[in-house]
């Protein structure tokens, strides 16, 4: 009487629900464009048949697409699985992350999730997670006593996510990819003028189709590969190009000069007498070229300071700058604080002070600390990203742009802010960079690019001559951990540089190419949503795949590119222009088609 009476309607809905059995339908999540609106990932169907349609738990049997479309007309008979399939699988997996099966947690986190869903978990896959999931859809049959499905009762369509476009050249990135080889570290490519990101590329990297492999016959060699990815001592993981901080070295002497210029700590007929190690406080503080091969520069100004990475002279600009005006300028580029990029782990690095020793370590500021920071050492920490960003001034008339993954399809974001540098200053910092890869610098891989633009009027400013394709740079050189027994720290590569003028220098390419389109109606734009083997890829075919893109769409006339190389068991003492700087000679060498700047380097050229 009870059951009946009190608890009758309860019994009749659980009735009800055991007349009915739903089975869901992936929904479509939303997939990434690059910045020629090409897709990066796709997803793929993944069929089975269910061996018993009839039966609630079905055995499933893995199909063809061909077999599927034969049975889709019984929904009872087939189903299916969505693969995420990355295109780029390499050079792109720090950027666009990857996707994963839900786990306890998530589930937690968030009551809308299903156990059948997938979750972003790193990259944009992780930051956008929420707009590119989607709706789920699912097919509701009714259920007879004996348990077994019988017709479709209700059904409803999944919605798919928000696919996204990207500011990323997925053919420049995997050029990146390559030209770091077997090196750990990281390459980062800016657009100068709008602080768009072309490449974000760390290196080892991982193949983020790991997660998403739905192959039941190669399940367990996959299981194998992720295995060994995930224990690699090397951290395939691990996105060196926002979430590694490091000593940026000699490329930090770039705030050093302007600092001191600004706060007129110093003119540009300042001269400081190099002989090769300045003694303060008891101290010692050399100069490398001292230390590497004895030599001294003698009477030495800014300009000349830095085409030649004098240490000698940075650290008095940095004494007569003072730490808090340098400290404040490393933070007005951008040092010290978060980007904003949308993608995960980011770090902030950091700019040190005395307010900061003092509260962190308990000791007061000393001379030689402001001397360290002036060249980039000491407790200064900064990302390859920050390095990028800082560069980028270097090559838009003096503004620090956000970095952004994502193509504005609308109206063009304002990302860009002055930093009220002036003109005389920006200009002799950039003359200094120009020297840097011209003969007598420091950056000998570009040596023979610029002595290519001699040709240029001699009334250019330096600004003028960056827009022409002349390369202006910075190497460095970065020491981290404790002294070995002789006294020696390991060091890490950097290179930064800005060349303008790009749409210019293949110009004649580009027109060639739209003649071809006229007479041959050569289609262009026409890039394969299908993976690309980055390790085998011919990169001739790529470039020319690249240049169709471009024809079609645009490109930047400024590029800021800086590569960071690790240390390893190999090298321990990397250095910027021997390690890092041909990283980015041959990502330009790629770009212009210019074989013969890949060339060996001369081993008698003096590095930092």
């Amino acid at each position: 009487m009870d059951l009946q009476a009190i608890q009758g309607e309860f019994y009749r809905q659980v009735s009800e629900q055991n007349r009915q059995f739903r089975v869901n339908l992936p929904a479509e999540r939303g997939v990434f464009l690059d910045r020629f609106n090409s897709p990066l990932v796709v997803n793929l169907r993944q069929y089975f048949r269910y061996d018993d349609p009839l039966a609630v738990y079905a055995p499933t049997t893995p199909i063809d697409q061909v077999e599927a479309l034969r049975l889709k007309a019984d929904a009872i008979a087939v189903g299916y699985e969505l693969q995420r399939q990355y295109l780029r699988p390499f050079s792109m997996a720090h950027v666009l992350g990857y996707v994963s099966g839900v786990n306890q947690q998530d589930l937690v986190n968030d009551k809308q999730l299903l156990l059948a869903d997938a979750v972003g978990r790193v990259g944009l896959e992780q930051h956008f997670d929420q707009s590119l999931r989607g709706r789920t859809g699912f097919l509701e049959f009714e259920i007879n006593a004996l348990g077994e499905k019988q017709a479709v009762q209700r059904e409803a369509t999944g919605v798919s996510g928000q696919s996204l476009t990207t500011t990323l050249d997925p053919y420049l990135s995997t050029v990146a990819w390559r030209a770091m080889g077997n090196q750990s570290g990281a390459v980062v490519i800016l657009d100068a003028d709008t602080g768009e990101v072309l490449a974000l590329v760390s290196t080892p990297s991982y193949d983020n189709n790991l997660f998403s492999q739905l192959n039941r016959e190669t399940d367990a060699e996959r299981r194998s590969v992720l295995q060994q990815a995930l224990t690699d001592e090397r951290q395939l993981f691990f996105n060196r190009a926002s979430s590694g901080a490091y000593p940026p070295g000699s490329t930090f002497k770039l705030v050093t000069a302007i600092a001191g210029l600004e706060n007129n700590a110093f003119g540009l007929d300042t001269t400081v007498d190099d002989q090769g190690v300045l003694e303060a406080g008891g101290q010692q503080f050399a100069n490398w070229y001292y230390t590497q091969y004895g030599g001294v520069e003698g009477l030495i100004s800014l300009v000349r300071a830095l085409t030649r990475s004098n240490d000698t002279f940075f650290y008095k600009a940095a004494e007569w700058t003072g730490i808090e005006a340098l400290a404040q300028k490393a933070r007005e580029f951008g040092f010290g604080a978060l980007t904003g990029i949308e993608t995960t782990n980011e770090r902030a690095g950091l700019v040190p002070d005395p307010t900061w020793k003092e509260k962190t370590l308990g000791e007061r500021w000393f001379l030689g600390n402001t001397y360290h920071l002036g060249i980039g050492q000491g407790d200064l920490l900064v990302t390859p990203l920050q390095l990028a960003q800082m560069f980028a001034a270097f090559g838009n008339d003096g503004r620090l742009c956000k970095s952004t993954l994502l193509k504005d399809t609308t109206a063009p974001k304002n990302n860009c802010s002055s930093l009220g540098i002036a003109e005389t200053n920006l200009e002799a910092v950039q003359e200094g960079m120009i020297g840097a890869c011209s003969a007598g610098g420091t950056a000998f891989p570009f040596f023979s690019w610029n002595a290519r633009r001699v040709q240029l009027p001699d009334n250019l400013t330096p600004a003028e001559q960056i827009r022409r394709g002349v390369v202006a740079c910075k190497t460095g050189t970065s020491e981290f951990g404790a002294a070995d027994s002789r006294g020696f720290r390991r060091t890490h590569g950097l290179f930064g540089m800005v060349i303008g003028g790009i749409p210019s220098l293949l110009a004649e390419e580009l027109d060639e190419l739209d003649r071809q389109s006229t007479t041959n109606t050569l289609a262009t734009g026409s890039a394969s949503a299908e993976a690309v083997n980055e390790a085998t890829v011919d990169l001739n075919q790529e470039r020319q795949a690249w240049l169709e893109q471009i024809a079609e769409h645009d490109f930047p006339e400024t590029l800021a590119i800086v590569i960071l190389v690790e240390s390893d068991e190999n090298q321990p003492y990397a250095e910027g222009s021997r390690e890092a700087a041909p990283v980015a000679r041959a990502i330009l060498a790629w770009l212009m088609g210019d074989t013969t700047l890949d060339v060996p380097i001369d081993p008698n050229f003096e590095s930092e």
